[in-house]
């Protein structure tokens, strides 16, 4: 008995410190199409489901890539846990199919699902799974407890997950495998998953931590920031303290001022959250001697409430991490951090001048690189090719991450703020030398390859004023000509109408439809003649436009390199492109005759100091032709005729050697210009009739009223901005149903975790009664955009803000668009996401809510995510096979008007989904 009793506490043991891992066997269904950036359809929807229909069996689905239509299931033996890799082609002659249809038939997502034990004590678990979407695990015991989680879909690094798994417990892992085009080039695709127990309440992600470089003995920037994740059990409420690890060398060197009230931060279970800092030298004569190897030593102390021994008892608990520094020299490429947009710190590469340029009357000038898709900024491999400059800095930034946003929407700002920080503070500048290297921003030169050459195209075509000339290389015009859109399965079930009401949110990145702004700036063209990844058919699309819209077939220069691929050494670098920046000195005269467009105008700056401000109908297209003419006085006069515009403004800057006396708007209206300019005034148009092209140009000398009340560029939309500012997460807490409080608690969640890994981002999430807290100690609802989950019977801000929006709810979670009179959504599954302004005007808040569970699970998901993502027009309606159908489960969409009302002529409605 006794050694059988020895045996039984050894065996207990030996399951004690057994790793749980993640499984190797798998069963795989697949491949289905998907569509580029099509995040949701599921055609297994149709047949019960994922976590409803036999696993491995003998059944087959149809897919339009399985041999006589139909896929079954296989199963594969993987050497390492938690890993797979596939790419089909003992089953799929992928050359057959590219044929006809190109990369985009590449796109395919397959389920990869195994089984797992929980060996280990009960507790939190992170689990990180990279080059993944989406996936889910399920309990064995409690199928109907499923959690879902989004992967790191590009390997930025900041993934973690948290979950509580029980000791002994089974469970199944989902992984919704989906392709990259652009990842690969091909079809293949392959994940990575770890699953670790944790023990802490909270971790430090070591990846995330950035600080700025040291040059030549000095701090490059003044900003750093640390990104928590909290793995405990407890939501952390009771505020967080950072600081120096006491009697370090970092406690004697620096000191450290948090830029967030860290004492008011919420952290939730399984949120990750960045805190941003400034750091500082306390002795300042040796501000300007630290050397390498230096480490900026962190420790973070939060207080929880133990449940357990204290009986609920503050405890105290201190975490540290140590952050190495990297020593570089003034003269080469150094990293310097800045606050974006958002109030996150963020980096940027740059180069200083070979020039001591800031005392010439032009002050320094700025080059701009756009890196391509997966570019690390901060890699050498992009960096290092680029040489300094006479009289310009060489600032790279990052996009916010290695893929960004294909430049547009935050990247886009990204890229000016960290333009603008340059010009603030000059980084890795002794105070001494400051006025050797004042620089002007209003002088830009733009540069890019490959994604980075399509930013270079999207920067210049918004940002022309700024330009003193763009290389753009092996770029691309639009995302849906360089994989197109049209073999999204999703597609197929709707018509034209919601379709174009989908691709309209994206349009305004499209580069060829507004490239009548890059009428007369200085353009090169540059790529090489056997690209086989951008092919050059794209970057010949633009020099053919801007040709044509020049009236001028050299309009652009075209550098079109014999016997090159996609890049080449010298690409951007080579002595032939500095001639060319060489010869950029000064910002190029208006043309005689050019047109300034835009779709939104929140994204789009001035062109020939025309500013448009608003559209008349938005989302539409809208154009000003200017046409410069002398009178018989020798006075010079502008000619503009206007296409859908409501509001623009002439601007002082950039700075022309010669301006026009007299403004004659469509052919009738006169106006002086030197007593008008923007921001004093504006134009309006004012018809007297509401359908009519008879226009009525007024000058508006009111420049906030019209912003309370309409739409204007800081609240434009469509969706995807509300991530182009700071932004606070509020979820409900109204309900009766803990169920519903628990859903919408882990939305906000979600929705944080997604703009953290796509964009780095960090969001404050708060219930709605601590927010109506925190907004009587420091009202900063102006200031910022909020999410809000809930709709206004579950949530007190929603139902404090409704008033703002043509959205109301009924009791029973129904609502109506276009009020009480208008349309009626009611029913099980139904989800709802849209924008409305804040009380001020100036900022926006987007409502995610649903009839049910389902309803806010679909509305949650048609929040786009990355740029391309098509589901996020003004407001979207999702039906309850949102999930099956994606954008045939759409029910309705469309953009607002200028008064955040229902428009009919930007409104889709559909009553039978399936």
């Amino acid at each position: 008995m006794k050694y059988l009793y020895i045996l039984k506490i050894l065996l207990l043991l030996i399951n004690y410190i057994k790793c749980t891992t993640l499984p190797n066997i798998y069963n795989v269904i697949g491949p289905f199409p998907i569509g580029e950036r099509e995040e949701i359809y599921d055609t297994l929807e149709s047949y019960g489901g994922i976590f409803n229909i036999p696993i491995g069996d003998n059944t087959t689905y149809p897919s339009e890539l399985g041999h006589n239509s139909v896929v079954g299931w296989s199963t594969y033996n993987w050497s390492t846990p938690g890993a797979f890799q596939m790419e089909w082609s003992s089953s799929i002659n992928w050359s057959f199919y590219d044929m006809p249809f190109g990369w985009e038939i590449y796109l395919w997502y397959a389920y990869v699902i195994g089984d797992f034990t929980a060996t280990e004590p009960s507790s939190n678990y992170i689990i990180n799974c990279t080059d993944i979407r989406t996936f889910y695990i399920q309990s064995q015991s409690n199928p109907t407890q499923i959690y879902e989680f989004s992967g790191d879909f590009f390997g930025y690094g900041n993934g973690q997950q948290i979950i509580y798994l029980n000791q002994g417990e089974q469970y199944r892992i989902y992984l919704k495998m989906l392709s990259s085009t652009r990842v690969y080039g091909s079809a293949f695709s392959q994940f990575t998953c770890n699953l670790i127990p944790i023990k802490e309440t909270l971790s430090i992600i070591e990846t995330e931590s950035l600080v700025p470089d040291i040059v030549s003995g000095i701090l490059a920037s003044k900003y750093a920031s640390i990104t928590l994740l909290n793995s405990g059990e407890m939501d952390l409420t009771n505020g967080i303290t950072i600081g120096l690890l006491e009697n370090s060398t970092s406690d004697q060197l620096f000191q450290i001022n948090p830029i967030l009230n860290t004492s008011l931060t919420n952290i939730l279970v399984g949120q990750r959250f960045s805190i941003p800092f400034e750091i500082s030298i306390k002795d300042s004569t040796i501000s300007n001697q630290l050397g390498c190897p230096l480490n900026l030593e962190i420790q973070v102390s939060i207080n929880t409430n133990e449940i357990g021994g204290g009986g609920g008892d503050s405890i105290n608990k201190l975490y540290t991490t140590s952050i190495a520094f990297n020593c570089t020299e003034f003269t080469n490429a150094f990293l310097y951090t800045f606050l974006d947009f958002d109030q996150t710190v963020q980096y940027a590469m740059l180069l200083s001048p070979i020039n001591q340029c800031g005392l010439n009357e032009n002050l320094c000038n700025v080059m701009v690189a756009t890196h391509g898709f997966l570019g690390v900024t901060r890699d050498p491999s992009w960096f290092a090719q680029f040489q300094r400059q006479e009289n310009l800095w060489t600032v790279m930034p990052t996009g916010r991450t290695n893929c960004g946003y294909d430049w547009a929407s935050s990247s886009r700002l990204n890229v000016f703020y960290s333009v603008e920080s340059l010009v603030e503070s000059l980084p890795g500048v002794v105070e001494s030398q400051k006025q050797f290297y004042k620089t002007d921003s209003s002088k830009i030169l733009f540069i890019g390859h490959s994604m980075g050459g399509m930013g270079c195209w999207n920067l210049l075509v918004r940002q022309g004023d700024l330009a003193l000339g763009g290389a753009c290389a092996s770029g691309f015009p639009k995302l849906s000509m360089y994989i197109s859109y049209e073999t999204s399965p999703g597609f197929s079930y709707i018509d034209q109408t919601l379709k174009a009401l989908l691709m309209i949110s994206i349009e305004e990145n499209n580069v060829d439809i507004i490239s009548s702004n890059l009428v007369g700036l200085k353009l090169m063209a540059r790529y090489g003649e056997n690209d086989t990844v951008v092919n050059p058919y794209h970057s010949r699309r633009i020099v053919r436009m801007v040709a044509e819209q020049s009236q001028d077939e050299n309009a652009v220069i075209v550098s079109e390199v014999p016997n090159e691929n996609h890049y080449f050494p010298g690409i951007l670098t080579d002595s032939y492109m500095q001639a060319y920046y060489n010869s950029l000195t000064s910002i190029p005269p208006i043309p005689k005759t050019i047109t300034i467009s835009t779709l939104n105008p929140s994204g789009t700056g001035p062109r020939a100091n025309i500013l448009i401000l608003q559209l008349s109908i938005p989302f539409r297209l809208a154009k000003i032709k200017l046409t410069q003419v002398y009178d018989s006085n020798g006075d010079l006069i502008w000619y503009l005729d206007t296409q859908n515009v409501k509001r623009f403004a002439i601007t002082k800057e950039p700075i022309r050697t010669e301006f026009p006396s007299t403004l004659i708007i469509d052919n009738k209206q006169q106006f002086t210009v030197d007593q008008y300019f923007y921001p004093q005034y504006h134009f309006e148009n004012t018809p007297q009739q509401q359908r009519s092209n008879q226009k009525n140009w007024t000058i508006n000398p009111d420049n906030s009223t019209w912003i309370q009340n309409e739409k204007n560029p800081s609240t434009y939309g469509p969706i995807r901005q509300i991530f182009e500012s700071s932004i606070k997460i509020v979820y409900g807490t109204a309900s009766q149903n803990n169920q519903t409080i628990a859903q919408a608690k882990q939305a906000a969640i979600y929705v944080n975790n997604f703009w953290n890994n796509y964009g780095r981002g960090s969001v404050t999430i708060f219930s709605d009664q601590q927010y109506i807290e925190q907004l009587s100690n420091q009202d900063t609802s102006c200031s910022e955009n909020v999410i809000l989950i809930g709709n206004s019977n579950e949530n007190l801000i929603t139902n404090k803000y409704i008033i703002r929006s043509d959205v109301s709810f009924n009791q029973d979670n129904s609502f109506y668009i276009g009020g009480e009179n208008g349309y009626l959504f009611q029913g099980d599954g139904i989800g709802i996401a849209f924008l409305m302004p804040n009380r001020c005007g100036g900022n926006l808040v987007l409502v995610i809510a649903g009839t049910d569970s389902l309803g806010l699970d679909n509305a949650l998901h048609s929040i786009p995510q990355r740029s391309g993502d098509i589901t996020g027009p003004d407001f979207i309606v999702t039906g309850p096979d949102f999930r099956g159908k994606g954008y045939g489960g759409i029910i309705s969409a469309g953009y607002w008007d200028n008064y955040y009302k229902l428009s009919d002529s930007n409104f889709y409605i559909s009553e039978i989904t399936n």
